[in-house]
């Protein structure tokens, strides 16, 4: 399904329990995001979780969007110019995904004011030294996969891709120098439909698993909640 300004202004937007202002455009099929500026920059969260989106980028710029939600998409590859379109985002849920590489994570260091990042449930995530590699190359996260980041793993992590110069170790090179896959916001006629001999399967499925998405989705939207509250009580008492 494309993601047209019509299912734009059809979709709820309501106050979520932090008292932000959240677009609920999960369970739509959507395979490509586009047509965003139809928001008009007038909201906190977006939640674009259980689609079929295979890249993350070609937002307009949305200044005062605040968390974004993706979990249970396809998404392999991230736009480079994320951080410009995206320049206040702090949370960032990409769990259930099918990003492979480190790499592919390269864009997400412009992002300066992100804190809250979770890739649990992607490929990536089972490489070695995989989280140590995400708190080095993304120094201001606090939070990564529902997990405080830890002062321990900071200096774990700079001992293993930093030299004592400062710059970055063998291993980082190394993990730097693999390829990433190309950005292409195109998708061939037919991508992300159902194809006709396995329609019923995928009714079927679709039918079984939607209280669990939904339930996955509320429990991930939860726990980040949770999260961002005990930092925001431990930063009130320092």
């Amino acid at each position: 399904m494309k993601l047209t300004a019509d299912l734009i202004k059809n979709s709820p937007t309501y106050l979520n329990p932090i008292k932000d202002r959240e677009l609920d455009l999960s369970n739509n099929h959507i395979t490509l995001i586009e047509n965003l500026g139809a928001t008009r920059d007038l909201n906190d969260t977006l939640n674009l979780c259980s689609n079929s989106i295979r890249v993350l980028g070609n937002f307009p710029i949305l200044s005062r969007l605040r968390s974004l939600y993706l979990s249970s998409n396809r998404i392999a590859a991230i736009d480079h110019r994320l951080p410009t379109q995206l320049p206040n985002l702090v949370s960032l849920v990409l769990t259930s995904n099918d990003i492979e590489e480190l790499k592919v994570l390269e864009p997400l260091r412009e992002l300066g004011r992100l804190e809250h990042l979770s890739l649990y449930g992607n490929p990536v995530m089972t490489k070695p030294h995989s989280r140590l590699w995400c708190v080095w190359r993304f120094p201001s996260i606090r939070v990564l996969n529902f997990e405080k980041v830890s002062q321990a793993e900071r200096v774990e992590a700079k001992r293993l891709f930093e030299t004592e110069n400062g710059k970055p170790s063998s291993m980082a090179l190394e993990i730097l120098a693999i390829e990433a896959p190309s950005v292409d916001n195109t998708f061939e006629p037919g991508e992300g439909l159902d194809l006709p001999d396995s329609d019923d399967k995928m009714n079927v499925d679709r039918g079984s698993s939607s209280s669990a998405n939904a339930q996955a989705i509320t429990d991930i939207k939860a726990k980040i909640r949770d999260e961002m509250s005990q930092i925001q009580a431990m930063e009130e008492f320092i």
